[in-house]
Order: C-alpha cells, then structure tokens, then sequence
C-alpha cells in the first residue's frame, strides 16, 4: 500500500470552492534524474486559479475528472531523495523550482512534489521558506520580460500596468536597478505606497486617472518607450495606446488582441512581444527548461545581495488557498500570496 500525503485538490473546474483537502498518493521516483522534495511553502500564482477555472484539472487524454489535480506551478522546499544519476542536489539541499500545477503533473500545493533534477536549484540562502516561494514564478516572468523581451536600457521611459502586483512589484526592482525611468498602474493608495518604495517615479491610479495624459506630461511626449502589460484581457487593447511610436509592448497574459487588428501596431511601428514561462514545460523543451533554472539561480544570487526581494501579500495554509486565489482573481493583491505548509 502506497504512503500518503496531504494535497489540496481539485477534480473539475470551478471558483475557489472546488478545491479540496485530500489524502492522495506520496510520488516516488520516477526514474535515476529525479528528486523527491518535501514542500515547505508554495507560491499562489494567476497560472493556478486560472488552471482551476478553465478545465486544465484532469487528463484530457483518460477524460476522467475523478483523478485529482494539484494546482500549484512553483515551490520551495527540502531534497528527502534523489535518483542515481542527480549530482547537482542532494538530500537536506533547500531547493527551488518552477514545475507542474495541471493534469499530468502535480504541483505544489501538497506535502511532498517530485521533479527532475536538473530543474531544481538552491533557494536564496538568506531567505525563508515562505518569502523564497514568492519569488521563482514572478522572478523568472519578470526577468524575461524585461531583458529579454523588453531590452530596457538605462534611461528608457518604462510603464508597468499592475505594479503592486506579483509580476509588476518584481520587475519595478528589476527595472530600478538598471537606471530605467519607471511609471506604474495602481488602484489604491496602499498600492501606491508599496511601488513608490520600489523606485517608481510616476504612479497612475488609473480610477481615476487618464493613463495616455499622465504619461505624455511625465515624458514629454506620448507614451512609453516599453510597456509591460501584467494585466492582460483587455488591458493588452488598450495598452497600444500607452506605447510610443517604435515602442516595445511586451504582455504576459492571455488577452484580447485590439477590434482593430494590427492596425494600431502597423501605425506606430510597435514592436509586440509575449512572455510564456509555462511553454517550455507544456512542450517538453529540455534546453529551454535548463534555460530557466540558470535564471532562477540567478534571481536567487540577486536576492542574496539584497538587490531583489518580495513582498509576501498574505501567508496561508491549505484553508487559506480559496480566498487567496479569489483575491488574487479580483486584483486585490499586494505582491504575491504563499501556502505555508
């Protein structure tokens, strides 16, 4: 008879009060280059309720909503086992990683997660458990976001929609440390306060508002030279508007491309990028993978130095996981939410 381990679970897609608390089955190696990691925390990410609201839940290929599946795209916890052939961790390592949350492959929202090797790393030495778990999902989004899609230089005008969010707070700290000219999207005070202490120069409540007027009177001129759209649906539309001539908009979340078509892209000569950390996972891309764990080794020297760190909005148990994703869902948040096991 197989161990058992406590996960939070869902078995159809629904709001938060589809998840559920279950004993289900301990994972074990699944070959010589895996690891067995107890989950100490876990972030709560956009990936893990949007999962849970649009059927990614349960094997397509059985079509059996009766097998559970756990939520939860990144972890952070302690190495119990490694396969023969895993020589860049061993047992009692306090690793990170970004892997799993759908059908097929578990995530983190249980006691124990199995994962390959090679896409483990070692967490942020300095860092808890819980505020380590804030930051691979978003630190690895925001990372490509900026350098890679964005190209961000020194003195580059730069609007972040959502900067009091999970992405938006981390690529503020990013973008502040490369002497970029940082303007932000809030929709309280409260998260005004959070991205003024983060180096943003202009904060744009946009209730109340006029986004393209704020911008044009902060810059000199109309729009931003990148926009980072960590909003999406149809905030992605609209976002063209806030982008300058020959500028960068680089979005991170599903949307809703403009009823215009191309149009008002093709009129600026704007330069349209998208950032999708899932895809590498999703299609087995191996080189890729490896790709993003020397990213996340990276993050986590940064927030060693001092030079990254995240802003924990709440911390949680498997109880607290519904109201987090709810509150996560409505915008609510500041920084990222953590399930603390």
């Amino acid at each position: 008879m197989s161990e058992k381990m406590r996960a939070l679970v869902v078995t159809r897609p629904g709001g938060p009060e589809v998840l559920e608390v279950r004993n289900v089955a301990r994972p074990g190696l699944r070959d010589e280059y895996d690891v067995i990691i107890q989950v100490k925390a876990a972030g709560i990410n956009p990936a893990d309720w949007q999962n849970r609201k649009n059927g990614a839940v349960y094997d397509l290929e059985d079509d059996d909503p009766a097998l559970p599946t756990i939520l939860g795209i990144d972890g952070v916890g302690i190495v119990m086992e490694v396969g023969g052939e895993v020589t860049n961790v061993r047992v009692g390592d306090e690793v990170w990683y970004v892997d799993g949350g759908y059908a097929g492959n578990p995530g983190s929202y249980a006691e124990y997660k199995v994962v390959r090797g090679d896409y483990v790393t070692f967490k942020p030495a300095g860092m808890g458990f819980a505020e380590a778990a804030a930051l691979p999902v978003v630190g690895l989004t925001a990372c490509e976001a900026v350098f890679d899609k964005g190209q961000v230089s020194s003195g580059d005008h730069v609007l972040v929609h959502g900067g009091a969010g999970g992405l938006g707070h981390i690529a503020i700290q990013y973008l502040a440390s490369i002497g970029a000219k940082v303007a932000t999207t809030v929709s309280s005070e409260a998260k005004a306060e959070l991205v003024r202490k983060l180096g943003a120069e202009l904060v744009i409540n946009y209730r109340t508002q006029n986004i393209e007027e704020a911008l044009e009177h902060w810059k000199g001129e109309p729009g931003a030279d990148v926009v980072f759209d960590f909003v999406g649906h149809d905030n992605f539309a609209r976002s063209f508007a806030h982008t300058a001539a020959y500028g960068t908009l680089v979005n991170t979340v599903v949307s809703e491309w403009p009823a215009e078509g191309n149009g008002p892209a093709e009129w600026k000569n704007l330069n349209i990028s998208f950032v999708n950390i899932g895809l590498p996972q999703i299609g087995q891309n191996h080189g890729h993978r490896l790709r993003q764990t020397a990213i996340l080794k990276e993050i986590a020297e940064l927030a060693d130095r001092g030079r990254l760190k995240p802003h924990i909005d709440r911390l949680v148990s498997f109880d607290g996981v519904a109201e987090a994703q709810r509150a996560l869902e409505a915008g609510e948040t500041l920084g990222r939410p953590v399930l603390v096991l």
